[in-house]
């Protein structure tokens, strides 16, 4: 008979004691337990009603006792009554209308009664949402050459207009057509190239990424212009994510591209090849104000000057304890805290709070939830493990404290930085498309083209209209008025603002 394999285990390999091997334990179950909520669960960080609600196994505990309510809390909002319905609504108005006018067949427009004919006193109203897809026309240019029928000589010739690719097929309108389907809606080419091919159009892949390229270098002093607007701002927004690039001759690499958003919601995207605070040092040197950004270690020499003052977000830090509450129920206590922080910000947008008054604000009603909240993370990182998910999400908490405090110090300041988040997902979503950039060089064209893109939908400004208008006047403005091109100067100088249906939609 055959028997069994024995396991041998070194002696070595075993935990020195009890405790370390229960420390193991709860910290591949906080593992598993976030990996399940990540593959099964929903991604939305709202508090569930039960504490123990959507865990599979273990005991359910009971929540944690609420805090108790301070007679200098902020007034709560009445709810808000449910509006009536009040039928579809309408088209927007800005929208252009083909009028088709409708009359009633010529047998009914006489009275059967006294044989007169009938007259109009009204109408009714019917209107339907039509649209006419992209029409792609050719631009001839007929210039008529003159000259002298006696001699023979001095031949002249109208000029060209202003064109932003000399000796190439494409106008500032195909061109912005191409940007904006790309980096405003996420379109790879690819699909972009079977759209035209559809209408008879066939370009080639390697062409249009020509082009794309031609137009981020043209537009590349814009950028620049903004970056200096950027860095003369009282604050700064910065976040950053991942992108993958192509390498020569074959394989790929991780690189990174960087957000900044100054005061103005001027945006400058920025790629680097590695994530190091090389790529934060360079865009940041000679800076001084606020640097609103999570806790990434690359930040701290940038602050230790003395001339960038650095903001934590505290989105980052409710993170943490969001995903340590399903093995750790006391978490919950510290999320309803944090909660109070963040209706403290939102009771002062709805009540419309001045900017010179939002400080006092903030000093009254957020400095007295902080001071419970401080309280309550010394009372738990006596009980948990630091090495757990609460005792993480404790051990960032108090060393990002200072941090985290400091957008009470301020009224232009922002308790965490969302404002980043929203603006790089543009790129995360085209991300999702376009999969990966071709060679860095493509990578950095992308971060030009972003920066416009992003720019424009903060300033409530249609990209196409934008782009279009840019690239026909970009050979002639004066390059020492280039400022005057980014999208909010634009809007102000030259352009128009999106349509009222369009900004709802931005």
């Amino acid at each position: 008979m055959k028997s069994k394999p024995r396991i041998s285990v070194r002696p070595a390999e075993l935990p020195s004691d009890v405790g370390q091997l229960q420390a193991m334990v709860v910290e591949l179950s906080e593992q598993v337990a976030y990996l399940s909520r990540m593959l099964f669960g929903r991604r939305s960080e709202k508090l569930a009603d039960d504490p123990g609600q959507g865990r599979l196994f273990g005991q359910l505990l009971p929540p944690p006792a609420a805090p108790p309510e301070d007679d200098d809390d902020p007034p709560p909002a009445r709810p808000r009554k449910r509006r009536r319905h009040r039928g579809r609504r309408p088209l927007p108005a800005d929208l252009p209308r083909e009028i088709h006018e409708i009359h009633p067949p010529e047998a009914e427009r006489t009275c059967p009664d006294c044989g007169q004919p009938k007259e109009i006193f009204g109408q009714d109203v019917t209107e339907e949402l039509e649209v006419v897809p992209a029409k792609f026309f050719v631009k001839r240019y007929l210039r008529h050459k003159y000259a002298c029928p006696h001699c023979q000589s001095h031949v002249s010739v109208g000029p060209l207009p202003p064109r932003p690719l000399d000796k190439g097929i494409p106008g500032p309108g195909f061109l912005a057509h191409l940007i904006t389907g790309k980096y405003a809606d996420a379109l790879p080419l690819y699909r972009q190239q079977q759209i035209f091919r559809r209408h008879g159009l066939e370009l080639s892949r390697s062409t249009l990424c020509g082009w794309v390229s031609y137009v981020a270098m043209l537009l590349g002093p814009i950028v620049a212009a903004g970056k200096l607007q950027i860095r003369a701002s009282r604050k700064i927004h910065t976040d950053d994510t991942p992108i993958t690039v192509l390498t020569e001759p074959v394989g790929s690499r991780r690189g990174y591209m960087w957000v900044y958003i100054g005061d103005q919601d001027d945006v400058v995207f920025e790629y680097t090849n590695s994530r190091k605070r090389d790529g934060p040092e360079s865009f940041l040197r000679g800076y001084r104000g606020y640097l609103q950004a999570d806790a990434f270690s690359g930040y701290d020499r940038i602050c230790a000057g003395g001339q960038v003052t650095e903001v934590a977000c505290w989105a980052h830090a409710r993170r943490k304890f969001f995903d340590a509450q399903s093995s750790h129920p006391e978490a919950r206590q510290v999320l309803s805290l944090i909660g109070r922080l963040y209706a403290i910000e939102r009771r002062a947008k709805r009540l419309a709070i001045k900017p010179e008054r939002l400080l006092a604000w903030r000093q009254r009603h957020a400095r007295r939830r902080l001071a419970q909240l401080r309280a309550e993370l010394e009372r738990l990182s006596l009980l948990v493990l630091p090495r757990s998910a609460l005792g993480q999400a404790l051990t960032y908490t108090s060393k990002n404290w200072e941090a985290l405090n400091r957008y009470t110090e301020a009224p232009f300041l922002a308790i965490d930085n969302n404002h980043s988040e929203r603006q790089i997902k543009q790129l995360v979503i085209g991300r999702k498309n376009w999969l990966f950039c071709g060679s860095e060089h493509g990578a950095e064209n992308a971060a030009v083209l972003y920066s416009l893109v992003v720019s424009c939908k903060l300033a409530g400004v249609d990209p196409f209209t934008y782009l279009r208008d840019v690239l026909t006047r970009i050979h002639t403005h004066p390059a020492e008025r280039t400022a005057e091109l980014l999208p909010r100067e634009w809007k102000t100088r030259f352009g128009s603002a999106m349509p009222p249906s369009a900004q709802t939609a931005a």
